[in-house]
């Protein structure tokens, strides 16, 4: 498993990131150069006493280091990840035994502005650099499978809605309506997704970025909206329409006081009744918006109306109640409660559904958490298990055929050591063989694992 906390990742790119400019003002000799270097092999040969590498890179302009994806980048790191992209490199592996020569000479490679990816490596070799090796854009085109090509396509299409969200709200706090030009593409492109395979878009919502929530959040609840809508037999016009509502269902949260909205504990009767009023609003910005569906600001309305209509706001409790809003308030919870928070540790995906199972008639529609449990199967997508071989894999893709074996990537080994290159594996084999059997579920903080990162690349 990889030892690299997220602190110490963020603090990698800081520091190589810095080197590459400084190469540009000192010679790589000079301290100014030195240093970081050194910081650098220090955290890196820590870390590799218990892994034999550590891989960085940009996939689909997503910046990440082993099991940490940077959707919300630093200047440092947008830096570094555009100099990755500018020359065509899509990742680095650091190997144990690698030495500051390796480093310093990459890095300096890398500040140079006439070379490419190509010339970098070769450089590399003929120096005898065997600490560092490169990964290019181009090698990997032609070893892409078309599942490979879908999931790659996904996870840019994600990036793309964070961003669109990031705008819509932007646009709100700047006073001005919302363009709605950028996350009506955003919504067909995942519509389209959903209709073809529902699980690649469960996996996208598998990403959680603690530090923007309200963003992540937004389309979290989008991309499940979305899935289940598909899974229920929805036609295109429909699912489109519900994953809008996902990503908009919060937007009246723009204008609840920061402090109400930011406070780690529970929120105080006139904070509440503050934090209500956000469904109203939202349904007030959405109909400002040019090319929004009328359905869709009902949606937003009512998604925290109730199945039992014991919700709010109070006044619309007698409104008939619009599916759109049912399964977005489904998708809404499960987020929610799969989300680590500053007052609350995350659920395990399996342990959700539990837990939603609990709302059922009563807050949630029964039918549509029926739907959503059979959809998720008994193992969800995302879910860390712990097979009878000893193995320890995310659960990748649901087995429609049989629950209880889905298709896994396998992570740790037996013995627990990490694996470099993740294995997709079936649990059950053709001619009703069995590969391994789930035996426990594994919380993913216990082996340091990102699970997204393992579904999403």
């Amino acid at each position: 498993m990889s030892e690299i906390s997220l602190q110490t990742a963020q603090r990698l790119v800081t520091l190589l990131s810095g080197a590459m400019k400084g190469m540009t003002f000192y010679p790589a000799r000079h301290p100014a150069i030195m240093q970081p270097l050194q910081e650098i092999m220090d955290a890196a040969e820590k870390v590799l006493r218990s892994q034999p590498e550590i891989r960085l890179g940009v996939i689909d302009g997503v910046f990440f280091i082993e099991d940490h994806l940077f959707f919300t980048p630093t200047t440092s790191i947008e830096e570094l990840a555009g100099r990755l992209m500018e020359k065509e490199f899509s990742g680095i592996i650091i190997r144990r035994g690698v030495k500051l020569h390796d480093l310093t000479l990459f890095v300096s490679l890398l500040g140079r502005n006439n070379l490419n990816a190509a010339q970098i490596e070769k450089e590399m070799v003929e120096q005898g650099v065997t600490g560092i090796s490169l990964k290019i854009v181009a090698d990997e085109g032609s070893e892409k499978t078309e599942e490979g090509d879908r999931e790659s396509g996904a996870l840019q299409t994600y990036s793309q809605a964070l961003a669109a969200i990031r705008d819509v709200f932007k646009d709100i706090e700047s006073g001005r309506i919302p363009s709605s030009e950028k996350i009506v593409a955003v919504v067909q492109n995942m519509a389209a997704m959903a209709i073809r395979d529902p699980a690649i878009l469960m996996s996208l919502s598998m990403i959680k970025d603690y530090d923007n929530y309200t963003f992540n959040h937004s389309v979290n609840v989008g991309v499940i909206s979305m899935a289940l809508g598909a899974f229920l037999g929805h036609e295109g016009k429909e699912i489109e329409g519900v994953g809008m509502a996902g990503f908009l269902h919060d937007i009246g949260k723009t204008r609840v006081d920061k402090s109400i909205l930011n406070k780690p504990g529970k929120l105080s009767a006139t904070e509440f009744e503050e934090m209500k009023k956000h469904t109203e609003s939202g349904t007030d910005i959405i109909n400002k918006m040019t090319g929004i569906s009328p359905q869709v600001a009902q949606a937003v309305l009512g998604h925290h109306l109730g199945f039992n209509r014991q919700g709010y706001p109070e006044w619309a409790r007698e409104m008939p109640l619009s599916p759109m809003s049912e399964i977005v308030a489904v998708a809404d919870c499960y987020d929610a409660v799969t989300t680590l928070r500053v007052y609350r540790r995350p659920l395990n995906p399996k342990a959700a559904l539990d837990e939603i199972r609990k709302l059922s008639g009563s807050y949630l529609n029964g039918n549509l958490v029926d739907k959503f449990v059979e959809m998720m199967g008994n193992y969800p997508v995302g879910t860390l298990v712990r097979l009878d071989n000893n193995e320890i894999a995310v659960v990748f893709r649901p087995n429609r055929e049989n629950s209880d074996a889905p298709i896994v990537k396998v992570v740790l080994d037996a013995a627990g050591r990490r694996l470099g290159d993740p294995r997709v594996q079936g649990l059950e084999l053709q001619g009703g063989s069995c590969y391994a059997s789930i035996v426990d579920v594994v919380d993913p903080s216990l082996k340091n694992i990102d699970v997204a990162s393992y579904l999403n690349s």
